[in-house]
């Protein structure tokens, strides 16, 4: 077990005694049956929070994706999204495997896209040979994007874009309480117009795992049957569903922490500019990237220097570096990994 300051993911954070407390009082049911009284509570929270009619508690945000994929959009039509985001290059081809989909990414650095993007990629629609566009995803904040979060202005292009050429939207919202917390927008407000809505309660919040998909009543039958299909079902929920509520009424203010550990980071890590290119110099949220560029350490050097101090970070490219802030890394901890970096270069 990596016992350091652990910036490869803010997946990494571990519950709390006050949460863990929460878990071992849960009131206990059958989720299968619908009988779980905490899972049910955490559920009704989160639909009224985002403005939806009901929510589906799920082990895992890739799950929730991938049952929205399969309920919006049939096989042979086109999924379309950015090329870096978490549903092509974290899911295993979940999308052509569950739902069977033509995947098609927009080339973006920053994984925002405009509607001019987006009918790049519309052509084939006077032709009926061609596949159909049936569903845009996308991913709020952006993973490896470095953490951005989409602007109202921005949400509402691809919105009005998407209703008016009849296309599905999703919102993968793993990260959307840090969006939230950055562009002052309530997750209601960010939610507004798409069909279905992923939220991650083991990233930023710190639960131990679980997620949730938001939808509407219209389509629950069918989510809650691909919930049961792709293994999703669970017992006594409410155990992992307490974890939830205790971070949704703990966790969501204390972000801005985060947001700010990320930028201290950043800030002090460009003091290495002749090893380290920060990609982002100021960081929107709690994602901080930068690219080993050095000519005299190598990579695996950095990386084997860094794990044998105890900072870990993740590789997610050639020389490309991820570091994510969390409710686990202190101040203190941003500190000692600079000292950490500084001690061998």
């Amino acid at each position: 077990m990596f016992t350091g300051i652990d910036l490869s993911s803010d997946t990494a954070t571990r519950p709390s005694i006050a949460m863990k407390t929460a878990m071992m009082n849960a009131l206990l049911g059958d989720e299968q049956r619908s009988e779980d009284p905490t899972t049910l509570q955490l559920e009704k929270l989160v639909a009224d929070m985002f403005g939806f009619e009901c929510a589906l508690f799920l082990p895992s945000a890739t799950m929730a994706n991938e049952i929205a994929i399969t309920t919006l959009c049939n096989p042979g039509e086109v999924l379309l999204a950015s090329e870096s985001c978490h549903l092509f290059l974290a899911e295993c081809g979940g999308p052509a495997v569950h739902a069977r989909v033509l995947c098609r990414p927009i080339p973006t650095e920053t994984g925002i896209f405009t509607p001019d993007d987006i009918a790049h990629y519309n052509y084939w629609l006077k032709g009926y040979h061609h596949p159909k566009l049936k569903l845009i995803g996308i991913e709020n904040t952006t993973n490896f994007g470095g953490g951005i979060p989409w602007s109202k202005h921005e949400l509402n292009a691809v919105v009005e874009y998407a209703k008016k050429m009849d296309i599905h939207l999703h919102l993968d919202g793993s990260r959307i309480f840090n969006a939230s917390t950055r562009t002052k927008l309530s997750v209601k407000e960010i939610c507004t117009g798409f069909d279905m809505v992923t939220v991650c309660l083991s990233k930023g919040l710190g639960c131990p795992t679980g997620a949730l998909l938001i939808v509407n009543k219209k389509h629950y039958s069918t989510v809650r049957h691909l919930k049961h299909l792709m293994g999703g079902a669970m017992r006594q929920s409410g155990i992992l569903a307490a974890a939830g509520i205790y971070a949704l009424e703990n966790n969501i203010s204390r972000l801005q922490e985060d947001h700010l550990n990320a930028a201290s980071f950043a800030e002090k890590l460009s003091q290495f500019n002749s090893h380290i290119k920060v990609v982002n110099q100021s960081p929107e949220t709690n994602i901080v990237l930068f690219d080993w560029i050095s000519n005299q350490i190598s990579l695996d050097e950095f990386n084997n220097q860094c794990l044998k101090n105890k900072v870990r970070f993740s590789q997610i490219g050639k020389n490309r570096f991820r570091a994510v802030t969390h409710l686990d890394v202190t101040r203190d901890d941003i500190l000692t990994a600079i000292k950490v970096i500084k001690s061998f270069l």
